[in-house]
């Protein structure tokens, strides 16, 4: 009987020490976590907000004893992007609004590595810090949110069997990459940014986390060596469409922008 008492006080012993190291955080944890982004591109003709998932496998690893400081590395996917937003159609002559027309949405799909450096106020509750790395696995919709011309709706035309029709403005435009079908001609491939948050953890291992991204990288290429536009013997008419282009062309760098609200899991 005494033998039995003993053993079961260690087996308690054991759970105890288990659980409180769990509480605590003070071994290396793997989890997995998903939820909801909404993202959008910021600076230039700022976007709307648009709604993706996004799904990580995470690994956590303790800085300091009962893990007070920790440090978690993740691998992430995530679908970002945007919701196109209204715009005026203005005619060159008299620079009054014709129509209001509106940006296709994008969605991006991008593989991230975020690194967070994160504080435990308590067992229950840490605040994070850190930065991430990514690469854009794909891309669809309007690829030159950046770039239109508010007086000139034609360009919106990307289709190269077009080009044909299309003015020797035009022409150049393509010539030069700004107006393409392929967002390889567009987008950089990679991405980068700071991100803070806070999380929530139950004691059965399941956690909640709130996140901002701001990115850092400028994911429109072709802005980085933007040039004004000339066309040797132009006409006047024809100056005079470009000068306007030049002038009234947006070429503010053009960020990612992200919220994400996920359910976790420690294992």
């Amino acid at each position: 009987m005494k033998k039995i008492l003993l053993s079961i006080a260690f087996i308690g012993l054991l759970t105890t020490n288990s659980f409180a190291q769990r509480n605590h955080r003070n071994v290396i944890e793997t989890g997995i976590k998903g939820g909801v982004n909404m993202s959008r591109l910021t600076g230039g003709n700022t976007q709307e907000f648009k709604p993706g998932l996004q799904i990580a496998g995470t690994v956590e690893i303790p800085l300091s004893f009962y893990k007070k400081f920790a440090v978690q590395a993740e691998l992430q996917y995530a679908v970002q992007g945007y919701k196109g937003a209204e715009y005026d159609q203005i005619d060159i002559q008299t620079d009054e609004v014709t129509e209001t027309l509106k940006l296709e949405d994008v969605t991006m799909h991008y593989l991230y590595l975020p690194i967070t450096f994160k504080y435990y106020t308590s067992k229950n509750f840490s605040i994070e810090l850190g930065g991430q790395v990514g690469y854009m696995l794909h891309a669809t919709g309007q690829f030159d949110a950046n770039k239109y011309n508010t007086a000139r709706e034609y360009l919106y035309l990307t289709d190269p069997k077009y080009i044909a029709s299309y003015s020797q403005l035009d022409k150049a435009l393509f010539e030069a990459g700004y107006r393409s079908t392929d967002p390889d001609n567009y987008y950089e491939k990679i991405d980068y940014g700071v991100t803070a948050g806070f999380s929530y953890y139950l004691d059965s291992g399941l956690y909640f986390n709130l996140r901002y991204y701001m990115g850092l990288q400028d994911i429109y290429k072709i802005d980085n060596d933007y040039q004004r536009f000339t066309i040797p013997g132009a006409t006047d008419d024809l100056l005079k469409e470009l000068n306007y282009m030049n002038d009234n062309f947006k070429f503010a760098p053009m960020t990612n922008t992200s919220v994400q609200i996920s359910v976790g899991y420690k294992f």
